[in-house]
């Protein structure tokens, strides 16, 4: 079972921070403070067991305990960036190799929509987790933003257009906008993998719009998550008055209200507009010959893989 994020009350927090920086806890056990008020037996396991204080919470999670706890080698390792910290385990799980990512949700909807990409092939495997978080097989390969002029050739290009188009129609059949950069954003960022068998992983579905009931479904935060991928989002925040929260609050429920005024179809649009938008931010450094031939790989990709008119 994947689940969603868990609901921590401000005292309940209050009560784990103040224990760490009164010294009563230590900062790798902050998630696991409670148990030193309902048993004691417990908490002192976990005070003296090594691997907690390598792998705090991470090791403890069903895919990664056998990792962390089956006798063989097994290391951490952080990274993160707006989404916090991010663990990735790598060890011996059955004798073959792993590496697990754990992390964060960034949306109450995040886990059900990396399950369902996993499911198509589209994102990585998700494998059974704690609460509020995502467990994942880390995918190994380059970014697409990692390649080489020299890479870049059409036939590569085309391919991955290609691949990449057919991912988004799957992911827009289920019901899910991706609703984030895919090739690159301006900062020359991507969230397609290429993988080391030739096909591509899209990755972080924290933005992501599941649509299959809309629009009853649709709710305050999916308004926030398809507003901050949209250009009149970021004119906003620019302008004085911006920041205020009322005025965001009051931003975003309009912004919510003309989103379910637009069909599921017609949010999808914006994957394919945002996809437009990282050919040209890769233009400059692969060179129109490679743009040209993922963008010809896109449309054939959406053809190919859209489900058949009535």
């Amino acid at each position: 079972m994947i689940a969603t994020l868990p609901v921590l009350t401000a005292d309940e927090i209050a009560q784990r921070d103040a224990a760490v920086t009164g010294g009563r806890c230590a900062p790798h056990l902050w998630p696991f403070w409670p148990l030193s008020q309902v048993d004691r037996g417990l908490w002192r396991g976990l005070v003296d067991d090594e691997n907690i204080a390598r792998f705090s919470v991470y090791g403890l999670f069903p895919e990664t305990y056998r990792v962390v706890y089956g006798g063989g080698d097994a290391a951490v390792r952080y990274d993160g960036r707006s989404r916090g910290r991010v663990a990735i385990i790598t060890g011996q799980r059955d004798g073959s190799p792993v590496s697990i990512v754990i992390k964060p949700c960034q949306s109450p909807a995040e886990a059900e929509i990396a399950a369902i990409a996993g499911e198509l092939g589209a994102g990585p495997r998700q494998f059974p987790s704690i609460s509020g978080f995502i467990s994942e097989e880390f995918v190994e390969g380059r970014f697409l933003t990692d390649l080489k002029p020299a890479e870049a050739t059409r036939d590569r290009m085309g391919s991955i257009g290609r691949t990449l188009g057919a991912a988004l129609c799957s992911l827009h059949v289920a019901g899910v906008c991706y609703n984030d950069a895919t090739i690159s954003d301006q900062d020359g960022r991507s969230h397609v993998i290429l993988t080391s068998e030739g096909s591509i992983r899209l990755i972080d579905f924290g933005v992501a719009l599941l649509l299959r009931d809309h629009p009853a479904g649709l709710t305050f935060h999916d308004a926030y998550n398809a507003a901050r991928t949209d250009p009149m989002f970021r004119l906003f925040r620019q302008m004085a008055g911006g920041g205020d929260p009322q005025s965001l609050g009051d931003f975003i429920s309009e912004y919510g209200r003309r989103l379910a005024r637009q069909t599921a179809e017609e949010i999808q649009e914006r994957d394919w507009r945002i996809a437009q938008e990282g050919l040209s931010a890769i233009a400059a450094r692969l060179g129109p010959v490679a743009v040209e031939a993922m963008r010809d790989g896109l449309a054939d990709g959406r053809a190919s893989a859209a489900p058949p008119g009535p």
